[in-house]
Order: C-alpha cells, then sequence, then structure tokens
C-alpha cells in the first residue's frame, strides 16, 4: 500500500517557491532513498528516480515541485508552515503521486514492463519553466527515454474524472509589457504635451481589433489584465504600462500577432508623438499530445474523457513534448475552488486515482 495521502500532507506543510525547493527535494530524497531505484540529482533542487528493469528503453513521468507565493487560507491541520508560500496549485497532490507510484513500483516484478522507468520531480514550473532545463540536463539520453506522461490536478472537473484530448491541449503563452511614452502636461494645455495614456487607449482598442480579424478557426486569445499610468486626475502622464497576454497553439500564427502587434504601434506613434516600447517573452511552447502515444493512452484508459477543445491556460510539459513524445492529463478534484487561489484544496482520495491511472500507463509500449 502507497502513502500518497501522507506526503500529499507532509509536502503541503512546506512549500517553497521556484528554484527554492531545498526542503522539498530532502523530503523526496528521504522517501526515495527507501526504496529499489537509482536517484539522480537535477537542477540542484530537482530528482529523479530510476527503476530499472533491465529493458533498453524508458517511460517517464514527471511531477512538478514549486509552490506559489500565496498565503494560505485553507483552515487546514496541515497548512503551510510557510508564510507567504502555499501549494495552491496541486503540486503536492502530483509529487505525492509520483512518490505513490514510486512506491508501487517497488514491490512490483519490473521484468514485467516493457521499458525502465523513470520518475522527474522538476523544479519551477511556476516561473521559468524548470522543464526546459531538465530537457538540457542529458538526463533523458543517459536513460533513453522514449516518451513522458505528466499529469495536472484540474478543479473545475468532475472528481476522479480523467480527462485530455489528441493533439492541441493548452496553448502557448507569451507576457506581453507594452510602454507608452509621451510628455507630461497640464490636461487643461493638452497641446503641450503628448498623451501617452489616450495612446494606449488607442493602442489597446486596436490591437483587440487586430485579434478580432484573425482566423476564426485558429484559437487565439491578445488581452491586457493592467493598465496604469498617472499619478493624479489633472495631469497627463509622462509614461503608462500595459500588461498582458498572448496565446495560440501555433508558433506561426505567434509571430504574424506580433508582427501585427508592431505594426500597429508604429502607426500610433506616427499619430500621437508618442513613443511604444514593446516586451514579450517567448514564454512556453503549446502542449500539443503525441498523436501514436495518445492512441496508446486511449487503449489502456478506457475511462478517458476527450475535451471537444483545448485550454488556453500554459504549461512548461510542453518543453518535454518538443523532445519526445508525451501525452498531459488532467485528474478532475471536482472542489470548483480555483488553482492559485489562497483556499485551495482537494479531496485527496484522487490521488489514489492518479496512482492507478499511472499503474495502467506502465503498460505502454516504446518503440
Amino acid at each position: 500500500m502507497n502513502h500518497a495521502t501522507q506526503f500529499r500532507r507532509d509536502l503541503h506543510r512546506i512549500p517553497e517557491i521556484s528554484f527554492r525547493e531545498w526542503k522539498t527535494k530532502a523530503y523526496l530524497l528521504e522517501v526515495l532513498k527507501g526504496l529499489k531505484c537509482e536517484i539522480e540529482e537535477v537542477l540542484e533542487t530537482g530528482v529523479c528516480a530510476f527503476f530499472d528493469a533491465g529493458k533498453s528503453k524508458t517511460l517517464a513521468f514527471r511531477a512538478d515541485m514549486d509552490a506559489l507565493p500565496v498565503s494560505e487560507e485553507t483552515g487546514l491541520d496541515f497548512a503551510s508552515t510557510h508564510p507567504g508560500q502555499m501549494h495552491a496549485c496541486g503540486h503536492d497532490g502530483h509529487m505525492a503521486m509520483l512518490l505513490g507510484l514510486a512506491q508501487e513500483l517497488d514491490q512490483m516484478d519490473l521484468s514485467q514492463l516493457d521499458h525502465n522507468v523513470l520518475l522527474v520531480f522538476q523544479p519551477s514550473e511556476e516561473t521559468v519553466g524548470g522543464a526546459r532545463f531538465v530537457c538540457e540536463s542529458g538526463i533523458f539520453e543517459k536513460y533513453n527515454v522514449r516518451a513522458i506522461y505528466g499529469t495536472h490536478l484540474q478543479p473545475m472537473m468532475p472528481m476522479h474524472q480523467i480527462v485530455s484530448r489528441p493533439g492541441e491541449l493548452m496553448a502557448r503563452a507569451s507576457e506581453v509589457t507594452i510602454t507608452v511614452r509621451g510628455q507630461s502636461t497640464h490636461c487643461a494645455q493638452p497641446e503641450n504635451g503628448n498623451d501617452c495614456i489616450g495612446a494606449a487607449a488607442q493602442l489597446v482598442t486596436r490591437l483587440y481589433e487586430m485579434e478580432r480579424s484573425l482566423d476564426p478557426d485558429q484559437l487565439r486569445i491578445v488581452k491586457f489584465g493592467m493598465f496604469h499610468g498617472g499619478t493624479v486626475r489633472n495631469i497627463l502622464p509622462q509614461s503608462c504600462e500595459l500588461q498582458g497576454s498572448y496565446r495560440c497553439f501555433q508558433d506561426e500564427l505567434f509571430h504574424t500577432m506580433v508582427q501585427r502587434s508592431q505594426s500597429i504601434m508604429r502607426d500610433i506613434e506616427q499619430e500621437s508623438g508618442c513613443t511604444i516600447q514593446f516586451d514579450y517573452t517567448e514564454g512556453y511552447p503549446p502542449v500539443i499530445n503525441d498523436a501514436a502515444l495518445f492512441a496508446q493512452v486511449r487503449q489502456l484508459l478506457p475511462q478517458l474523457q476527450i475535451l471537444d477543445q483545448p485550454q488556453m491556460i500554459a504549461e512548461d510539459f510542453a518543453f518535454y513534448q518538443r523532445k519526445i513524445p508525451g501525452v498531459f492529463l488532467f485528474l478532475g478534484t471536482g472542489s470548483g475552488i480555483p488553482l492559485h487561489n489562497c483556499r485551495f484544496n482537494f479531496d485527496e482520495s484522487v490521488l489514489q486515482t492518479g496512482i492507478q491511472m499511472d499503474l495502467s500507463l506502465l503498460r505502454t509500449r516504446l518503440d
């Protein structure tokens, strides 16, 4: 019997933000060192556990480790002991499921498997994308990893329901910051300055129009969640700033969105006399489930529910899929409490559902 619930509670007490997962790493090592696996440390705070079945190929499973800078308000007996940090995105559950799978593997006759198994406990999913650095570490080449699975708890889906889709699942996401600089003046004398807020308002309107003009069959988003400028009501400020997100599923479409945005900005600069600085990140790639591997998943998980539409959220698991075939799945908790919320929690019975799902996926046949 695995101890996933205890693992989850222990890990929930010690949340740590990206690349500072030192206590989390120590806990994982303490559990894994008692099992029949080879332990590899990656990216300073990451851990991999290799279960050798004596085969030439390896199947990987990934769990993310980092927490969020959120002050917990769940009132749980096992609430965070680290002020201002919380496992508000289910990563404690992801690690607990993978540790539970490790315990199950420890008791199995691995020679019956088609492959070896590598469990990847990955730091820094929430910030810089630790998956990219795991891919660059050489760990997959060392163990000849040929495919990888990942799972995320999903509070808006029914409890115990396993959900995914072939092909496009989650979007490429780019963080966008636009700074519009004008010439400050009293609002009663606008002719003496350049109105950066007016220019920024025009910019948002035209960028939204640009997004609506794109091919309706290609899912995408151009949205801004922050618009800040000025300190008093009657002075036109020197500058203002917009922060938002560009999301889509095709690299070509992303570059089209960027190029059209730049063209719009040049037009507004000429019209307003303001200058516009456009900064954006390359972001995480889109999560695109491998077709052949997904076909196996459908056979191995007859209970799998298929999403009609991709999700516009992002996940650094996409970096793995650019290196090897991979499939990402959602596991419903049914709580209705959003991810990243200070009251995030879930029924721990779903941990055993996740472990049983991974045990079924162990029957994957690798090319």
